[in-house]
């Protein structure tokens, strides 16, 4: 006769106790071949350390009810830190165990402390019930034995499970009602944000304050200087790699990754960062803990993180691969241009920047004649000794305020301008109308884009226009800092042409404004 195995929804789980081990070897001695052979289920919902010492207490209980029936533990299955309610984000790989166990048809019984241990939700009893029909299986739970077979016991088990579910959803509203309230008086809740730790009391275990980690809270604040000086997220993460910083993640996790940009980037775009309580992914007001980073410097990053000028659109975060990718516009619809390599059998292929925004369409223009054009006309601007005094400009920090709000008004104006397109290319609209929006609209929008231009006070560009040599020093800036300056210092939009049909570069289509006021 098979004796006892433990399985487990981990691994390397701590053994079962002393305790139950003695109540299981002194059934091995007393078992014969005509006693059931058992599944035995433990499962706590927390239990993050996996210390397991709810479920062995559960297990021995079950170990004990089994005797009287001449049942032994053939299989002991635990889950650790595993809901069971419909709510649950972690899969119960214990449990699909012993539904598994229980369709073989090879045991007799199936052993749970209480009800609430193997569901609290009511789908998961029906298949448990259904299983257990089809296998014979016979349940026992709180010391007495139920037969699904028999219309009382399923009743009577039904009601069990339905009142578990119940108590979960109680549970839950509680939780979520907590995390309201917390979250309008401005207080922690939940997973603790990089760059914090929390204080609390020695003897009621009560949180007292979130603050700023003094170690993890200055990783943070780096890592904001670095990226808004032009430094790239990998380059960062790469330091923090070397360094041997851990990553922000769940304590439990068992083989966390390295540091990745995208992981910079996740903890520079939480609001937390900046004193902010955010709820279901919304900022709702003033945060009781210390900000990390001021509110004026978070929105510069998100905007950073927002440019698609930075990186290739649709490219897996693939660094852009020529100087006008994303940053030259289309002159009609305002897009960002994007790149394209044309195949030709019997000619070079050709590369080009087009607009691929549907209603337009209007504008595509030689890659390497662009480049070559704008990155000419950039060091002929910066050579200038009269634009120099344009770069230093400071508006005393009131750009941030005046962004925000032209990039609302910019956003409700190119929806205006959209919908009229869409309404064109549908025939709901005819083509007089649509030139009367566009040149009501167009206006306004630029407008609106003016009041985004930063006033340039890039330390990348101070540093390319006072070096000794200034063509030189371009020349040894890498593709990704040229981009960054130009973004930073140029309006590059693109006319269509007036010679279809012919190949050669056009530079009157090419227009080009300094980001200086």
């Amino acid at each position: 006769m098979s004796m006892t195995t433990t399985t487990d929804s981990m691994l390397e789980a701590p053994e079962l106790s002393t305790s139950l081990e003695a109540s299981i070897a002194r059934l091995r001695e007393v078992a014969d071949d005509d006693w059931t052979p058992a599944i035995v289920y433990g499962r706590a919902s927390q239990d993050r350390k996996k210390l397991m010492r709810s479920i062995n207490d559960q297990l021995l209980d079950c170990v004990s009810w089994c005797e009287p029936l001449r049942w032994y533990p053939d299989v002991i299955v635990r889950d650790s830190d595993r809901s069971a309610s419909q709510w649950r984000k972690k899969i119960r790989e214990g449990f699909d165990e012993v539904m598994a166990l229980i369709e073989e048809g090879k045991h007799g019984g199936f052993v749970t402390w209480e009800p609430s241990r193997a569901a609290r939700d009511l789908e998961v009893y029906v298949q448990l019930r259904k299983a257990c029909r089809r296998a014979n299986v016979l349940y026992l739970t709180h010391g007495r034995v139920y037969d699904f077979t028999r219309s009382d016991d399923s009743f009577a088990m039904g009601w069990e499970f339905l009142r578990a579910e119940a108590d979960a959803d109680t549970m839950r509203e509680r939780q979520l009602r907590t995390v309201k309230l917390n979250a309008e008086r401005g207080r922690p809740h939940g997973r603790l944000p990089y760059g914090y730790r929390r204080i609390y009391d020695q003897l009621t275990g009560v949180l007292l304050r979130q603050e700023p980690d003094p170690h993890k809270g200055q990783i943070v604040r780096d890592a904001a200087r670095d990226v808004l000086a032009g430094k790239s997220l990998h380059s960062v993460a790469m330091r923090l790699q070397d360094a041997g910083e851990p990553t922000p993640m769940k304590s439990w996790t068992e083989a966390p990754r390295g540091w990745e940009a995208n992981t910079v980037r996740q903890v520079l775009e939480n609001p937390t960062i900046a004193g902010k309580r955010v709820y279901q992914g919304e900022i709702i007001g003033e945060a009781q803990w210390e900000p990390l980073i001021d509110w004026e410097t978070f929105q510069r990053l998100q905007r950073l993180f927002a440019d698609p000028g930075r990186r290739v659109k649709g490219g897996g975060g693939t660094q852009a691969k020529t100087l006008m990718t994303h940053i030259a516009k289309c002159h009609y619809c305002g897009r960002p241009l994007k790149r394209a390599v044309l195949r030709r059998k019997k000619q070079a292929d050709a590369v080009k920047y087009y607009c691929g925004f549907r209603g337009c369409y209007k504008t595509t223009i030689a890659q390497q004649g662009l480049d070559d054009y704008v990155e000419e006309a950039v060091l002929a601007w910066f050579e200038r000794p009269e634009n120099l005094a344009r770069l230093t400009g400071d508006d005393g920090g009131e750009w941030v305020a005046k962004a925000d709000a032209a990039q609302d008004r910019r956003a409700a104006l190119q929806t205006r301008l959209d919908e009229a397109i869409a309404q064109y290319t549908a025939g709901e609209l005819n083509l007089d109308t649509l030139t009367k929006v566009e040149q009501t609209l167009r206006p306004q929008i630029a407008d609106a884009e003016r009041e985004l231009i930063p006033p340039i006070t890039d330390a990348r560009v101070k540093a390319l226009v006072t070096a000794p040599d200034l063509r030189a020093a371009w020349s040894e800036l890498s593709l990704a800092e040229q981009r960054a300056i130009i973004k930073a210092g140029f309006d590059i939009r693109i006319q269509q042409t007036q010679n279809r049909g012919q190949n050669a570069f056009e530079p009157g289509r090419v227009l080009m404004e300094p980001r200086t006021r």
